[in-house]
This record gives structure tokens, C-alpha cells and sequence, in this order.
């Protein structure tokens, strides 16, 4: 029959049988160990306590005897009265016999053996005997007691001899029933580790048998399951990666059955890790590639999911602190989820577009780009072209007015002439006339030299330019001006290589600045050259009146002054001459303590005669 070669069938029958056999072999000890444990349990619970109940009784009428004997011998003693020894031991021997018979009955009432009955009916019998002779015992001496206690001494001797009598025959009762029950509790005890013996003896006979059977039982189990180890051993080449292995077993059974589909996975596995191995190598290559793109990006870019970091390019480890299974930078949680484009800026003072697009359910790929070039750029453009409208109205307009104030330059010339006929001693009120005439119109004529100077200022020119020696010439050229005006100028400079710039431009962007400073209102001036790996820094540190914040912002607009005959152009020449060479203008101020303006200038090493000639 075919669910005979059933694997299953046949693993249970072997168990099966193996729990038969110790299933018996636990029975039998389970019935022959009670037999002993009701035996033990009589000796222990009756026979033990009946035997120590009778020991009880001879203590206690020996005790009575040897009270009898005092009295007799030595007579009352003064306040012995009712509580004489031999009266309370009685009644202590009354006790042990009541236990004893109520030990006896009930071992009778809990035990089914004939022969236990038996002996527990003599037992009994004998403690009837026992009572009877108790009786008597226990009336004559308390009669011997009153007599003494009366100091009737005659006539209490001469009961004390048949008193004797009565405790002889009392005694050899007692010693006949404790030599019984001893006797017996041996022979129980004998008989007990009799049946303990033979039980164990058969416990371990049918445990042998039981483990014979089970034995055979796991050596059928093992035959039945030889194929695992083929199949294990396939498994395992399978999972190395070879398949070649097949596994081929001709029994009918499950196994047969199970090495029939592990061929056929084999074949399946084949194919299809040949089909993964090829879409891997191809997302392999995309993934280096894509993973190339964003190592090489300058923009940040990280991805969210659940509150995590999944995906972060070194930008984003860099700037923003985003790591792989970290939580999101906290500057930038608050972007999340917001659409649009946002501007944060950073401690260093760069700024950076934020973009926030969603990701999936929850997540979001954050992409952070640095558009502090791009703002600088399209300012510095604005002001470029603000700046180029302003100088060609500039231009157009000194051009009508330069025209006419040349004329009224000329025709004031003419009228001094004439005046200087008519009055030379220029004493009336036309010369004083004359003068207001020719003072405005040669102010109107600086101010217009300034703007046409704005309007046609040249594209710069680099050229080596050696800062220190150019700072010199600066203090030079205004130092006069300044003392005339008790201002001091101290200058500090390190020695440092020559520079690319327009020399020119920045010794105007210098004078512009001093000049300023001076025209504020400042008495003491500090000029500062110094530079590090990146830019060159010319600082002017004054002691004026500063300014405020608002100034501060709108130091730089053209045509913005604090001055009242100022032009409002000098620092927005500067600024413009600063960018054109890829350079900022810095201000800080603080209302009453002074300013601090600052030419912040890219380094740009001038080669050498030698690296020129080479080039």
C-alpha cells in the first residue's frame, strides 16, 4: 500500500511505539510504586505513632509504680494532696490509650488488606485488654493515694501489694502489644523493600525494552531521512552558487517528490539569476553614474523619508551636516514640506536657495543651491546699469551746462576787465558781486568734472601694482591736505609681492575714501594694508561721528551724501572700481564712535619677469 512508504507514517509509527513501551514501563512503576507508598504510609502514619502511643503507656505507669513506691516509702508529703503524681500520670495514660485506639481505627478504615485488618482487629483487642486492666490499675491506686494522703499508712500498705499485682499484669499486657506492633512494623517494612526491589528490578527490564524500542524507532527515522543529507548537501552548493548539482532519489516518497522540485528550481534559479546578473550589472553601471552626478554637483542635495536622511552628496555633508540615517539638519527642518523656492542665509554670510520637492508618501528631496554669486552678480549688474543711465544723463547734462558756464566763465572775465577799468581798487559792491559769481561757477564746474568722471570711467586695466608703495603715494598726495585740516593719518602695511589691479582706479578709490572721511568730521585716521591666502584688505579706521544703520545701507547709492556740498558719488565710484576688479566694498560704523571702511580685493599674484617671459 503507498501511505505505507509515507515518511510521515512511518516516523509516527516508530515514535509511537517507542511512547507505548515507556508509556507501559511508567504504568507498572506508577502501580507498584503506590503499592509501596500505601505501605510506607501505614507504617508511618498507624503503626509508627501506635508504637510510640503504647511506648507512652508503659512510661506513664511506670511513672505511676514509682510514685506508689514513694508514697510507700516515704510517706505523705505536706501539700501533696489531689496533685499527686500518681493520680496526673494515670490520666496521662488514659490519654495515650485513647490516641492509640483512634490511630488503630483509623488504619483499619483506610486499608483493604486482610491481613492489615487483622492485625489491626488484635490490636485493638488488646487495647480493650489493656483498658480494662487500666481500669482497675488506675481505681486501685488512686484508693493507695487517698489512704496516704488520709495517713491511713496502714491500711494504704496493705493494698500496695495488690496494687503490684495489677500493675505487673498492666505491664506485661503493654509489653505484649508494643513487641506486636514492633514485630509488625519489620515485617511491613521487610515487605515493603521487598516490593520496592521488585519493582525496580521490572522498571528497569521495561525501560530497556522501551529504549531498545526507541532506539529501533530513531534508526528507522534515520534510514527514512538518509536523502536529507543529499539534499542538504545540493542546497548548499546551491547556495555557493553552483547549479549543476541534481539530486536523484528513487523511493516514491515525499523526499522523491521534494528532489523532483528541487530540480526544477535548480533549472529556474539558473535562468533567472543569469537574467538578474545582467539587469545588475546595468544598474551597477547607472548607479555609478548617477552617483557620480551628484558627488560632482556644488549645489546640496539630500533626500527625507520618515523623518531620516536616506540620500545626502558630499555638498550636503559638507554645508549642511546631512548624513545618511541622520535626522534632518535643523536649520533646514522648517523648509520641509513648503513648496516654492526660500532663501536662508548662512553664519559665513553666503546665501542659499532652498527647494523642497516631495518624495513618496512622506519624504521630500531637498535641493540647497549657493546663489550668493548670483545675487552679488545681478546687484552689482543693477547698479552697473543704474550707473550707466546715471552717467550718460550725467554726461548729456554737463555737456548743455559745461557750455553755458564756460560763457558765463568768459563774460565774467570781460566784466572783471571792465570793472577793473571803472574801479581799481575793487571797492564797490559789483566786485563782491562778481565774486559770488565766479566762486559758484567754478563749483558748478567741479561738480561737473565729478560727474563727467563717473560717466567716463574706463574699464580697468590690470597691471603689477605694488599696494604698499601705492598706500605711500596715497598719504603723500593728501597728507598736505589733511594737516592744513589738523587731521592725522597713521599707515600700516606688511611687505607683500605685487599685485594685478588698475593702480589708478585704486588710488582714486583711496582718495575718495580719506577724503570722506575727512569731510565727515574725522580728526584721526588709521589706514591698514594686510592680506591672507585669498584677499588683500585696505582698512580705513576713523574717529568721526559714524552713521547710522540706514546710512550705512545707503552709503554706497549714488547721489546719497550726509554732507551738505557733497555729491553723493564718492564711495558709489569706489564701490563700482571694486567690483570691476572682483572686490567688495565693506562699512562698518556705530554712531558716535566712527567708521571702519574696508577694500576687500581678490589676491592675484603678478607673475614674474621670468614667468612672464616663459608665458
Amino acid at each position: 500500500m503507498r501511505w505505507l512508504r509515507s515518511i510521515r507514517v512511518r516516523i509516527v509509527g516508530a515514535f509511537l511505539a517507542a511512547m507505548v513501551a515507556m508509556v507501559a514501563a511508567m504504568g507498572f512503576l506508577v502501580v507498584e510504586y503506590g503499592e509501596v507508598s500505601a505501605s510506607q504510609a501505614m507504617i508511618t502514619e498507624s503503626y509508627l505513632p501506635i508504637g510510640q502511643n503504647v511506648d507512652a503507656l508503659r512510661l506513664y505507669q511506670q511513672r505511676v509504680d514509682n510514685d506508689i513506691e514513694r508514697l510507700r516509702r516515704d510517706g505523705r508529703r505536706p501539700g501533696t494532696g489531689a496533685a499527686s503524681s500518681a493520680v496526673i500520670y494515670t490520666d496521662a495514660l488514659q490519654d495515650q490509650l485513647e490516641q492509640a485506639r483512634s490511630l488503630a481505627l483509623q488504619a483499619q478504615s483506610q486499608s483493604d488488606n486482610p491481613q492489615e485488618q487483622a492485625f489491626l482487629h488484635k490490636v485493638k483487642s488488646q487495647l480493650s485488654v489493656i483498658e480494662s486492666l487500666f481500669v482497675q490499675y488506675q481505681n486501685q491506686s488512686a484508693q493507695v493515694v487517698s489512704l496516704f494522703e488520709q495517713d491511713s499508712r496502714e491500711e494504704a500498705l496493705a493494698r500496695v501489694e495488690p496494687l503490684k499485682q495489677d500493675a505487673h499484669n498492666l505491664g506485661e499486657e503493654i509489653d505484649s502489644l508494643s513487641r506486636a506492633v514492633q514485630g509488625h512494623i519489620k515485617l511491613l517494612a521487610l515487605t515493603t523493600e521487598q516490593m520496592r526491589t521488585r519493582a525496580n528490578a521490572v522498571a528497569v527490564t521495561l525501560t530497556l525494552v522501551a529504549l531498545g524500542v526507541f532506539g529501533a524507532g530513531i534508526a528507522a527515522v534515520l534510514f527514512a531521512l538518509r536523502p536529507i543529507g543529499d539534499l542538504t548537501g545540493q542546497v548548499q552548493r546551491l547556495a555557493a552558487g553552483d547549479y549543476t548539482g541534481r539530486v536523484d532519489i528513487p523511493s516514491g516518497d515525499e523526499f522523491a517528490v521534494l528532489a523532483g522540485e528541487f530540480n526544477a528550481m535548480v533549472t529556474a534559479l539558473r535562468l533567472r539569476d543569469k537574467t538578474l546578473v545582467e539587469r545588475a550589472e546595468q544598474l551597477n553601471v547607472l548607479t555609478r553614474y548617477l552617483g557620480s552626478v551628484l558627488d560632482t554637483l556644488d549645489d546640496s542635495l539630500f533626500v527625507v523619508e520618515d523623518q531620516q536622511v536616506t540620500l545626502a552628496n558630499p555638498a550636503a555633508r559638507r554645508l549642511w551636516d546631512a548624513h545618511e540615517e541622520g535626522a534632518p539638519p535643523a536649520t533646514l527642518v522648517d523648509f520641509l514640506g513648503k513648496s516654492g523656492r526660500h532663501e536662508i542665509e548662512r553664519n559665513d554670510g553666503s546665501l542659499h536657495e532652498v527647494r523642497a520637492t516631495k518624495f513618496g508618501d512622506e519624504g521630500f528631496v531637498v535641493v540647497i543651491a549657493d546663489v550668493t554669486e548670483q545675487k552679488r552678480s545681478a546687484e552689482r549688474l543693477a547698479r552697473s546699469e543704474r550707473l550707466a543711465l546715471v552717467g550718460q544723463m550725467l554726461a548729456q547734462i554737463t555737456h548743455e551746462v559745461r557750455n553755458p558756464l564756460n560763457s558765463l566763465g568768459l563774460n565774467a572775465d570781460m566784466l572783471g576787465d571792465e570793472l577793473g577799468a571803472l574801479d581799481p581798487d575793487r571797492k564797490t559792491e559789483a566786485w563782491d558781486l562778481l565774486g559770488v559769481v565766479s566762486g559758484e561757477i567754478d563749483r558748478l564746474t567741479e561738480v561737473t568734472a565729478h560727474y563727467l568722471a563717473m560717466a567716463r570711467r574706463p574699464k580697468a586695466q590690470l597691471a603689477p601694482v605694488d599696494y604698499p608703495g601705492l598706500l605711500d603715494d596715497v598719504v603723500r598726495l593728501i597728507s598736505l591736505e589733511l594737516d592744513q585740516q589738523s587731521i592725522s593719518l597713521a599707515l600700516h602695511h606688511s611687505p607683500m609681492g605685487p599685485q594685478l589691479a588698475d593702480g589708478n582706479q585704486i588710488r582714486q578709490s583711496l582718495l575718495n575714501v580719506v577724503r570722506n572721511a575727512a569731510e565727515a568730521g574725522a580728526t584721526a585716521l588709521v589706514l591698514t594694508l594686510d592680506h591672507d591666502a585669498h584677499n588683500v584688505r585696505i582698512t580705513l579706521e576713523d574717529n568721526g561721528p559714524g552713521m547710522t544703520q540706514d546710512e550705512i545701507d545707503r552709503a554706497t547709492d549714488p547721489f546719497f551724501s550726509t554732507k551738505a556740498q557733497g555729491t553723493g558719488l564718492g564711495l558709489a565710484i569706489t564701490r563700482q572700481i571694486l567690483e570691476d576688479h572682483d572686490g567688495q566694498l565693506e562699512v562698518i560704523s556705530c554712531l558716535g564712535t566712527g567708521s571702519t571702511v574696508t577694500l576687500v580685493l581678490p589676491q592675484r599674484v603678478a607673475p614674474t619677469q621670468h614667468e612672464a617671459l616663459d608665458g
